[in-house]
């Protein structure tokens, strides 16, 4: 299951439902200039002065964090919703209304699913 809305999705990863946001990646198509900086590439990761970057992080245009975590509870029959420290909090007025409507899908959706799997 995946609920986007502008930069605010939630998806099913990780054995969990999560919420997360999504922002441009700094890293995007950048490795040649990491390259011409003095890094090298080692056993996929990017190094230089015992610091290393997954060259992972070069290959998409967007990254995301965690803003909460659903889990659905068998017995009130709904999802509980844990926050990541104030990354709720610190989200602008448009993305907290994203937010919460994401969220009002994908219990309706989550609920549905565990309905299913039930019968």
């Amino acid at each position: 299951m995946r609920i986007r809305i502008n930069d605010i999705e939630c998806r099913f990863g990780q054995g969990r439902y999560e919420i997360v946001k999504w922002q441009p990646n700094g890293y995007y198509n950048k490795q040649q200039e990491y390259v011409a900086d003095g890094w090298e590439l080692s056993g996929g990761f990017y190094r230089r002065d015992n610091v290393s970057i997954d060259a992972n992080c070069f290959v998409n245009p967007e990254t995301c964090y965690t803003i909460a975590t659903l889990h659905y509870d068998d017995g009130e029959g709904c999802c509980d919703m844990r926050t990541i420290g104030p990354r709720l909090l610190d989200l602008s007025k448009t993305e907290r209304a994203d937010f919460f409507a994401v969220y009002e899908y994908a219990e309706d959706r989550i609920r549905q699913e565990e309905l299913e799997t039930e019968e």
